[in-house]
């Protein structure tokens, strides 16, 4: 099962759908009034506020509760709640700074039943938080092995993402749990009308058509592996550990997230890993991703897994060791079809 960000204390990426200062448009928050905010020391900061006006700035305590983590985060959270104590945004807040798995659920409940009644009469963009509530909660779900329940929830919340790439993250974890519920067929059917063509799609098909005929079909999985490949080349060496986690503020971040969900997904058989193993070493060595002590290494790992004869005839073919060119060689070429 794809690691715990919550407990982690990760703030943002693929599992977390982050609530931005852009999202509290009804409080006003501009990112110079953020940058302009006297740095007090954390813990007088909510007296201060409180003190200031009778009534807290709450658009200030969220941000400034969206900026911190741990106890200093909580500590802003429950100065909103406590004049607030519905107010989705802490609610949210709340949720994610929380570790255990039941106490989250019910805070997120608790934050979908403030939304469902309407308690949060100031708020201007009540869907994009229905989103969060439900992303979140589905996520906990997950995590918790409640996949019937996270599938539900996955499905009402694709109904209310407006924005592509909040969509595109819920669309991973939607697939990402059909596969925990070993929903083949369903899967492909949902893939062959998926125009959107990104990572879920391409390796959500390629274990649902693995699984539907193991070992089988190799030709076909070959095919979807070489397509996968080549929207992201270093996701299948983030799933299989040869590349590090990168910085967060990285472009290959959101790369990273997903081979982090996906990569007990690939691990559903020991063939399949072993054979999307085999492809990725092939792939990396050709490329040249490794230095030559690891090429040695993963020559005899190669060997074990019967494709360092597709290794030797590929590098004896290949004129061009970019990418893209080295993905349509060994399609061409019929790489890891038998």
């Amino acid at each position: 099962m794809a690691k715990d960000y919550y407990s982690s204390g990760r703030r943002s990426g693929l599992f977390y759908p982050t609530l931005k200062p852009a999202r509290l448009r009804r409080y006003n928050i501009e990112k110079g009034e953020r940058t302009s905010f006297p740095q007090l020391k954390w813990e007088y900061t909510c007296k201060f506020l409180m003190k200031k006006k009778k009534k807290p700035n709450i658009g200030r305590l969220i941000d400034l509760a969206l900026s911190s983590s741990g106890e200093q985060a909580v500590s802003f959270i429950n100065e909103i709640l406590e004049v607030m104590p519905e107010n989705t945004e802490a609610l949210l807040l709340l949720a994610d700074n929380t570790e255990d798995i039941s106490e989250r659920e019910k805070i997120l409940l608790r934050a979908l039943k403030s939304l469902e009644e309407d308690r949060n009469y100031y708020i201007d963009d009540k869907d994009y938080l229905v989103y969060a509530a439900k992303f979140r909660l589905s996520y906990t779900y997950f995590m918790a092995g409640k996949f019937a329940d996270a599938l539900t929830i996955c499905e009402d919340a694709l109904k209310v993402a407006d924005d592509p790439y909040e969509e595109r993250k819920m669309k991973s974890l939607y697939y990402r749990t059909l596969i925990e519920l070993k929903e083949w067929q369903k899967i492909l059917a949902l893939t062959m009308r998926d125009e959107t063509h990104d990572l879920s799609w391409g390796y959500s098909r390629l274990i649902a058509a693995w699984m539907t005929a193991p070992g089988k079909n190799q030709n076909v999985c070959a095919h979807m592996f070489w397509d996968a490949l080549i929207l992201a080349p270093d996701v299948p060496f983030y799933m299989l550990g040869y590349y590090a986690e990168p910085e967060e503020d990285d472009d290959e971040y959101d790369d990273f997230d997903f081979a982090m969900m996906y990569c007990d997904a690939i691990g559903i058989s020991e063939e399949l890993q072993q054979w999307i193993t085999r492809g990725t070493i092939i792939f990396g060595l050709l490329t040249n991703r490794f230095d030559e002590r690891e090429r040695e290494y993963l020559l005899d790992v190669l060997d074990t897994l019967g494709g360092y004869e597709e290794y030797e005839r590929m590098s004896g073919i290949l004129l061009e060791v970019d990418d893209e060119s080295v993905i349509e060689a060994l399609a061409a070429n019929k790489c890891l079809s038998n």
